[in-house]
């Protein structure tokens, strides 16, 4: 089987006079090995390792579900990557296999939705 895997994103922003369209890009990919999960987990003030278990996550869907507070992701102890917003924030990556992802909040714990599945 071909393109098992289909990540589509768009947005726009329109504030005033701006306005701007990102038009929706779909991208589809080939899943050699049939895995995928998610988990849901609570991210603390103190940076703190995000787990996968087995077979790595490759594509990440991550999603803040606190209202008042932004994450932190990191690839390495202490280098900021990707913020995640508060009231759903999102980002969508690829982890490559053996990377570690680390996750910290800003003021208080704050959970966090990660869909994953690997390529």
């Amino acid at each position: 089987m071909a393109d098992e895997i289909s990540i589509t994103v768009g947005g726009q922003v329109v504030n005033g006079n701006l306005k701007h369209v990102f038009q929706n890009v779909t991208r589809k990919f080939d899943q050699t090995t049939a895995r995928a999960g998610a988990v849901c987990q609570d991210i603390g003030t103190t940076e703190e390792t995000i787990p996968f278990g087995d077979g790595g996550p490759g594509y990440v869907i991550a999603t803040n579900l606190d209202n008042t507070n932004f994450v932190r992701l990191r690839f390495s102890t202490g280098a900021n990557a990707i913020r995640l917003l508060p009231e759903g924030g999102i980002a969508v990556f690829y982890l490559d296999s053996g990377v570690t992802l680390y996750g910290i909040a800003n003021v208080a714990a704050c959970k966090v939705k990660l869909d994953w599945f690997n390529a």
